[in-house]
C-alpha cells in the first residue's frame, strides 16, 4: 500500500494530540479522541469513556463503539495514497465485553485490501489491560470527492 506522505506527516506531527484538532468531522469532536499512532494502513487512538456514552446498564453504548470503529476505520484510509473519500456500505460488529465511564479505551485499524473502488477495513478496541472488547470489519465505497488536505 502506497502511504500519502503529505497526511501521514501532518499526523505523525500531532500525535497525542486529539484527533478533532484539523479534522473537519463533527463525530470526531463529540468522540474526542486522542491520537496515538499513525501508519500507512493503520491508526492507534485513545478514548475516555464518558457517562453520556453509556447506556443504562453503565457500559458504553453499542451504538458509540461502533461508531468509534466506523470512524476509525474511515479515518485511516487517508493514510494511504487515495484521490476520493470512502464511505461505509457495510459494518458489521462483535461486541465482546463492556467498558464503564472512565476507562481509557483504545482503537486499532488496518486496511486489508484498497482497491479503486472498494477497501475492506478492520478495526478493534481494547481496554487498558489489553482485553478485546469489540472488533469490526467494513468494507467502504470511493465517492467521487476528492480528497483535500
Amino acid at each position: 500500500m502506497i502511504p500519502n506522505e503529505s497526511i501521514l506527516s501532518y499526523l505523525n506531527q500531532h500525535l497525542n494530540k486529539k484527533i478533532a484538532d484539523g479534522n473537519p468531522s463533527p463525530i470526531a469532536t463529540y468522540l474526542d479522541g486522542t491520537l496515538l499512532k499513525a501508519s500507512a494502513g493503520s491508526i492507534t487512538a485513545e478514548f475516555e469513556v464518558r457517562p453520556d456514552q453509556c447506556n443504562h446498564a453503565q457500559v458504553m453504548h453499542g451504538g458509540i463503539i461502533t461508531t468509534i470503529l466506523d470512524e476509525i476505520m474511515g479515518m485511516t484510509l487517508i493514510t494511504l495514497k487515495i484521490e476520493h473519500l470512502y464511505v461505509t456500505i457495510n459494518l458489521n460488529v462483535d461486541f465482546l465485553f463492556g467498558a464503564k465511564a472512565g476507562e481509557k479505551i483504545t482503537a486499532v485499524s488496518e486496511v486489508y485490501r484498497l482497491g479503486k473502488k472498494i477497501a475492506n477495513v478492520e478495526a478493534k478496541l481494547y481496554n487498558a489491560e489489553g482485553k478485546l472488547l469489540a472488533k469490526s470489519t467494513s468494507n467502504l465505497a470511493a465517492t467521487s470527492i476528492p480528497v483535500q488536505f
